[in-house]
């Protein structure tokens, strides 16, 4: 009996004997740990790689994550040059008002996409609707900055014929779900070049992000080069090759 007809059985019986009624409380717990493991093997074959990582920090600090903003945005001498800059999940605006801060091109453009009423499911300890922004905008002076209200399944096919993706690009995929960045990073893909730039905010977070990253790579084979990290491979930038 060759290998393909034991893993059919074995296979055809777990689902005769009801394993899910045997294992289905631990079925999350499995998914997770198991993305968890390759998160570590991502870390040790890419630790030596980074031009910043603060590994191990044992202060995490999210807001932190602007010194590897600063350091992306020294590293490649952006503060002058015209960029496309698309965030998912802005949320209070913290990392939106930084690019705006430090991006001083008029040609620049910022495209701030997210419900403002918070998470459209539950996200771990994380309920539905937590970063509610009651529908508000954050207060950020700059006339270069477009807000778009709404899912991004439901509003980022219908912009993207706006965007000039001739400049370059840097996408911040901080919507937290699984669902969300692997929507935004498949839509965007046809736009991504060399010298794009990907933020991922929890990258470290295995099930979720880090997952969407493992499908884009491997669904288009698709070459990003990591260039820093933060708070322990919390948030990663990496480089379209």
């Amino acid at each position: 009996m060759n290998k393909i007809i034991i893993i059919k059985k074995v296979k055809a019986n777990l689902i005769r004997i009801k394993i899910h009624k045997l294992l289905g409380w631990a079925a999350d717990l499995f998914i997770y740990t198991g993305y968890l493991i390759k998160l570590s093997k991502w870390v040790d074959s890419n630790k030596e790689t980074l031009e910043f990582d603060d590994f191990y920090n044992s202060n995490v600090i999210h807001k932190d994550r602007e010194n590897l903003y600063n350091l992306v945005n020294n590293h490649l001498n952006l503060t002058n040059s015209p960029i496309n800059y698309l965030e998912f999940g802005v949320a209070r605006g913290d990392s939106l008002r930084w690019w705006s801060e430090n991006n001083k091109n008029p040609d620049t453009k910022l495209y701030a996409y997210d419900t403002y009423e918070g998470l459209p499911e539950d996200y771990g300890s994380m309920k539905k609707g937590t970063f509610d922004q009651k529908g508000n905008f954050p207060d950020i002076n700059d006339h270069r900055i477009n807000f778009i209200k709404g899912l991004f399944q439901d509003t980022l096919l219908k912009s993207t014929t706006e965007i000039d993706f001739s400049m370059k690009s840097i996408i911040h995929v901080d919507g937290d779900l699984y669902s969300s960045a692997m929507f935004c990073l498949n839509t965007l893909y046809p736009h991504l070049k060399k010298g794009d730039l990907i933020i991922f905010d929890e990258f470290g977070v295995p099930a979720h992000e880090f997952k969407a990253y493992l499908d884009l790579v491997s669904t288009y084979y698709l070459k990003l080069n990591p260039i820093g990290a933060i708070n322990n491979y919390l948030q990663v930038v990496f480089e379209v090759e």
